[in-house]
């Protein structure tokens, strides 16, 4: 008897795993990582630094926030990805003029897409846009680390405004890589989350700004300063604006 339960329990959880391994495999071969459910420390405190009157303030206080288990985007969308989307659509392309008169390759992130056009993509691959926790947790981990890889600025891992250029390639930074595996989450694109532009919890920061006006946007990118590439920091915009710095990745829930 106690044979048949344990081949029976041994039975059952392969049987589980077979059923669970397909969605796995197919998220995964999407190009999109895993990230655990659980707590981490979201926002930065003033003595983490870079905290200026209007840049960072908003980021204040650190604070911890339980986030569900997702899947998110390991690399931005790239211009090849979107023009798919485009062509099986009919949906509008971004506009030229963000690549300065330049086609674009396939493998750069794609530029200029508003909101709109960033919530429309994810949907139409069976995704949603990232939450600014989930964002944020997936960029810098658990341990409440200022960048990616740490805590201490590299400017040879991102593109940033010091260099003066359009983004590179999605993915080609792999030094830039969070906890997870994700990449370029600093620099590159700056990158729409789902949240509005709301005071964090324990902040006493005013701001009209906030509310349901405006969304958040992460990451920093290749025209934005050094002080927006720290994972905590924020910048908010109208959601039908698509400057050219602007770009995105997508994420999915683990339980649909």
């Amino acid at each position: 008897m106690r044979a048949r339960i344990r081949y029976g329990w041994l039975g059952a959880l392969l049987l589980a795993g077979c059923v669970s391994s397909p969605p796995v495999q197919q998220e995964a071969a999407q190009g999109m990582v895993y990230i655990p459910g659980g707590p981490f420390i979201m926002g930065q405190n003033a003595e983490d630094g870079q905290v200026g009157v209007e840049v960072g303030i908003d980021s204040l206080p650190r604070h911890r926030v339980w986030v569900e288990s997702f899947w998110i985007d390991r690399t931005e969308v790239s211009v090849g990805e979107y023009r798919t989307f485009v062509k099986a659509t009919g949906h509008a392309p971004f506009p030229a003029w963000a690549w300065q008169g330049k086609l674009p390759e396939d493998n750069l992130p794609a530029l200029a897409v508003n909101w709109f056009d960033a919530r429309d993509y994810c949907a139409w691959r069976g995704k949603r846009l990232p939450s600014e926790a989930e964002w944020e947790k997936a960029a810098r981990g658990t341990d409440g680390r200022i960048y990616p890889w740490g805590n201490e600025l590299d400017l040879s891992r991102v593109v940033s405004l010091v260099h003066g250029r359009l983004p590179d390639p999605v993915g080609s930074h792999p030094d830039n890589a969070s906890p997870y595996g994700v990449l370029d989450m600093a620099g590159n694109v700056i990158e729409w989350t789902d949240s509005w532009y709301q005071a964090h919890p324990g902040s006493e920061l005013e701001r009209q700004a906030f509310g349901e006006r405006y969304k958040v946007m992460k990451g920093g990118s290749w025209g934005a300063p050094e002080m927006f590439l720290r994972s905590a920091n924020r910048y908010a915009s109208l959601a039908e604006l698509g400057a050219p710095a602007f770009g995105f990745r997508c994420a999915k829930s683990r339980h649909p």
